[in-house]
């Protein structure tokens, strides 16, 4: 049975995408390595659980391979979308059928006929090794996120004659393998590239949204509506594909303890706030208040109505301008503020102009261990403006060999508004600053952070 006639008379989907269908036939044809990078929204998910299914009740000895790079984007995605497949195949076909937390499998022989679905982390590279049957398919979601030593475990499970390969997801970053299967890899590979205005599914509202957010030229652009991947050669202090990554992943390891960022907005431009753990973002949060004590209000009432266990070992305030007498206002109160003048002199000297230029690179760092995480774009509204505001930040090379982060004032030229949430932040970096104040000791307590998340953050 055809793919394209599964789909259309047992499935029962009135609308094909012309993409998806032209993917389909090449499938039907005998097309066997797939790589699709496209805009949001497209039709990806359903595009993957139609050709798993397939794979999986048309064959014997089968199994197919579902991996992304969190288990987020598996639970949220693709799992329960094969489930929605399933309850619309006709009740013969879907009693065959157990879907668990982690496989999809086919009665009577469960335990050779089955779709798996993994994450796929630098920590577990063996997510597509070990995979060996008649039948072979390995899909990908967001496959930019995925780490190149994750494809070459998986190139074993490719040797068996006629296994699949489907890579597919948001083109995100100028490099690694999803990159390269459509460029030096294009002859050996399948590619397409889908904009969000080949699909149907996708509002005018949205492209509309974007292209005014962000400019049509502009990085998100490309990669959220048009499908391109971005230009490399950038100089953004902080990669997007290492934001985007830690976007839902999953660490191994618990985070300890809390610190908070306050960085008060100027001139009519909105406070940005944060909280974080060693390993986890755990709150964002935007006052939009003209009155500083106001501000000074909402962070006390924030810490009075924190459990105890849970208050931050240090609160980082921005005390150029108006978030001085904020902090010495906070310190008042008795909370363990540490007032943070971003315009002194960098730590280590050698390095960076100034102590804001230190901290946005010490950012970067912690989103470069590639071990934190941070909520989804769904999970918590501020996300996708945080992102922005971290990746539009760029920095150059002085004359005296010293990286220079870009004023506010001059992202503001550029047409950018300021990054508050990002400067907030950064200066949850600021950790010298708690030893100065002797607030070291007894601080960084060893806290399951996983315990106190703002509504929305999982």
């Amino acid at each position: 049975m055809s793919r394209v006639w599964f789909i259309r008379h047992v499935l029962k989907v009135e609308k094909i995408e012309p993409w998806q269908l032209a993917e389909l036939e090449a499938l039907d044809r005998g097309e066997t390595k797939l790589s699709i990078r496209s805009g949001h929204g497209v039709g990806k998910t359903a595009f993957c659980s139609w050709n798993a299914l397939h794979f999986l009740l048309f064959r014997d000895d089968v199994k197919v391979i579902v991996t992304s790079p969190s288990l987020k984007q598996l639970t949220d995605g693709l799992i329960p979308e094969i489930q929605k497949w399933i309850s619309r195949l006709p009740q013969w076909m879907a009693i065959q059928l157990e879907v668990t937390a982690d496989r999809c499998t086919r009665k009577p022989n469960n335990k050779n006929n089955f779709i798996s679905f993994r994450t796929a982390r630098k920590e577990n590279p063996e997510a597509l090794a070990g995979v060996h049957a008649s039948s072979v398919m390995i899909i990908v979601d967001e496959a930019s996120g995925v780490e190149e030593v994750i494809y070459e475990t998986g190139q074993g499970a490719l040797s068996t004659v006629g296994s699949i390969a489907i890579l597919i997801g948001n083109p995100t970053k100028p490099s690694g393998f999803f990159y390269k299967t459509h460029n030096e890899l294009s002859d050996l590979w399948r590619t397409r590239k889908v904009s969000c205005m080949e699909s149907s599914r996708v509002t005018e509202d949205y492209i509309k949204s974007q292209e005014r957010t962000y400019g049509r030229d502009s990085r998100e652009f490309k990669v959220r509506v048009l499908g391109d991947f971005p230009e490399s050669g950038e100089n953004a202090v902080i990669p997007r594909s290492y934001v985007e990554s830690a976007q839902g992943r999953d660490i191994q390891s618990p985070s300890r303890g809390i610190v908070w960022g306050l960085d008060p907005g100027r001139g009519g431009d909105p406070s940005g706030f944060i909280s974080r753990g060693d390993k986890e973002l755990l709150e964002i949060e935007e006052y939009r208040l003209d009155d500083s004590m106001r501000l000074v209000g909402n962070i006390k009432h924030r810490w009075d109505t924190t459990p105890s266990r849970f208050r931050p070992a240090a609160i980082y305030v921005d005390s150029i301008g108006l978030g001085g007498p904020i902090a010495d206002r906070l310190s008042e109160l008795d909370l363990p503020v540490v007032p943070v003048n971003v315009s002194e002199v960098a730590a280590m000297t050698d390095r960076y102009v100034r102590l804001r230029d230190e901290l946005w690179y010490k950012c970067r760092h912690w989103f470069e261990t590639m071990d934190v995480t941070m909520p989804t774009r769904y999970d918590h509204p501020l996300v996708e403006k945080l992102t922005h505001e971290l990746v539009s930040v760029e920095s150059e090379m002085m004359s005296n060999g010293k990286l220079q982060v870009e004023s506010k004032e001059k992202m503001k030229r550029r047409g950018l508004k300021s990054p508050n949430l990002a400067d907030a932040l950064c200066i949850t970096f600021a950790e010298e600053g708690v030893i100065g104040a002797g607030l070291r000791d007894g601080g960084w307590a060893n806290v399951d952070v996983s315990k106190y998340r703002a509504p929305g953050v999982h």
